[in-house]
């Protein structure tokens, strides 16, 4: 009798605390020692070990965040570290395979491949290359660009192939509204510019279609046009000389600058004024640009030159 009376006494109190932090589960738990407890305080006893349980807890929370947080801190060191030797060992391969060198003219980069080249350039104004033996001719094809009264578009010219023309998916129909046209030459009561050596026996290129073809350089790697000249810096190979040419300056888009060969191949059979992308010469305007060099309403020649 008086053993099961001490069995009863006896008391056990467990809390347990589970605390989720993303997909992990933090399980906390207390626990009473078995001892002797009058019914009368079972009660309190528990409250104050639940109170007791609950401060521990929140101490032990508290100092398993900061380990947390430190972990996390020394994780990004750790990242950024291992990216600074990634970029530090990009840049040694980089400074190892294509070497910068000073051009004050060109500016270009210079690639030391031996053996190898591959400068790209596009000859506006020729259907050819050239008749050197280290140009390889891409493709030939017209000038084409946006509309020279829209808004929109593109603001560039592009030379766009005229044989072995691919299609992808497509539909017949006007959808988009972004249209691509040729292009002219709008050369109206400057016929002296333009030489006709290349064209078909006609007088003026004026209204004639603007060819051109994407050439790449066997030997030489870097390629630069130079506005304002007409001859190459010392140890670069010209290869061709033009006028620089764009859209007017009142029309609605914007093109970009390019070099037109002053030798262009022209067709009789593009003659049409259909408008569409238009190439005009490009005057100086003294004032805004250094008068001692630039002359007001002169013509800006240009070259393009492969090194």
């Amino acid at each position: 009798m008086n053993r099961n009376k001490r069995q009863r006494g006896r008391s056990r109190l467990m809390i347990k605390i589970q605390k989720k932090q993303g997909s992990r589960i933090t399980s906390f738990s207390c626990s009473e020692k078995p001892g002797r407890t009058s019914q009368k305080g079972g009660r309190m006893l528990v409250v104050f070990t639940a109170m007791a349980c609950a401060v521990a807890i929140s101490v032990i929370d508290h100092k398993m965040r900061g380990y947390e947080a430190g972990i996390q801190g020394l994780k990004a060191q750790l990242d950024a570290s291992n990216d600074a030797a990634v970029r530090s060992r990009r840049a040694a391969d980089d400074d190892g395979m294509t070497p910068f060198r000073d051009e004050p003219v060109s500016r270009s980069v210079q690639h030391d491949f031996p053996g190898q080249g591959g400068a790209l350039f596009t000859r506006w104004g020729r259907e050819i290359c050239g008749k050197s033996g280290d140009l390889d001719t891409v493709y030939t094809g017209v000038a084409g660009g946006s509309h020279y009264t829209k808004h929109g578009g593109g603001s560039n010219y592009l030379c766009l192939p005229t044989r072995n023309v691919s299609w992808d998916h497509y539909k017949d129909a006007a959808q988009t509204k972004n249209y691509l046209y040729g292009s002219e030459f709008q050369t109206h009561g400057q016929d002296g510019f333009f030489s006709t050596v290349n064209a078909e026996g006609i007088a003026a290129v004026a209204d004639y279609d603007v060819p051109c073809a994407v050439c790449r350089a066997q030997i030489r790697t870097s390629t630069v046009m130079i506005p304002a000249r007409t001859s190459c810096p010392n140890d670069w190979h010209m290869e061709y000389q033009g006028y620089l040419m764009s859209a007017h300056e009142t029309h609605q888009g914007r093109t970009e600058f390019v070099c037109v060969d002053k030798n262009p191949d022209v067709a009789i059979g593009t003659y049409e004024s259909k408008d569409g992308a238009l190439f005009y010469l490009v005057e100086a305007q003294c004032g805004s640009l250094p008068c001692g060099p630039y002359i007001a309403g002169r013509e800006i020649a240009c070259v393009v030159c492969t090194k």
